[in-house]
């Protein structure tokens, strides 16, 4: 953009400022327009890099695909060898998959993931954190009013209090308060008791 405007007095956004007082804070840029272009197109193919990794992932003939979604022509030889090595990459990273197979190779489904994860369980605070990982798997697909219809005619709470139990156990801190209780439990039924029993 100063590049630009270096190019262009006549721009609005130079309104109100010299060209003397243009060239003498920004001047400088100017020198460095052919090395902005090479990054700003190695920028563009590491963006189409990530965004087709995160919402693809990796599988047979992604790096292929990748190379399609960085598209051509690249004029700078700096980007045309990022794109060859970003390939190149997942073409390594595809080869031991079967036909298919299907992977992430980006974290940033898994932590929106947690962030909706944690949304949840501040809904559900007092339910406790360990028991609500049950629930992590519906984070992870679109849901309808259909298909937790299905999936609460499918399965009880019971069934699910029961597979959290054996599945997750209790937790440090649900241990902590049940002692807690127990304890509180304890000391109400000994002063409620009558003296001498």
């Amino acid at each position: 953009m100063i590049v630009w405007l270096l190019k262009h007095p006549e721009a609005k956004g130079r309104q109100s400022v010299t060209s003397e007082r243009m060239t003498d804070k920004l001047g400088w840029v100017a020198s460095y327009a052919e090395d902005f272009a090479v990054w700003q197109e190695c920028q563009e193919v590491v963006s189409a890099s990530l965004t087709f990794i995160n919402q693809q992932g990796l599988y047979r003939g992604a790096s292929g695909d990748l190379r399609s979604a960085i598209g051509e022509p690249l004029v700078h030889a700096t980007s045309k060898e990022v794109a060859a090595r970003l390939t190149a990459f997942v073409a390594e990273a595809e080869a031991p998959l079967r036909e298919g197979e299907r992977l992430p190779m980006s974290t940033e489904i898994l932590e929106s993931s947690f962030g909706l994860f944690k949304q949840l369980e501040g809904q559900h605070s007092k339910g406790g954190f360990t028991s609500l990982l049950a629930s992590f798997p519906a984070l992870l697909k679109p849901t309808t009013p259909d298909a937790v219809s299905e999936a609460f005619a499918r399965v009880s709470h019971k069934a699910v209090k029961k597979w959290v139990k054996e599945n997750l156990g209790s937790t440090l801190t649900s241990r902590r308060q049940a002692a807690y209780v127990e304890y509180k439990n304890a000391i109400k039924r000994a002063t409620l008791a009558p003296a001498g029993t």
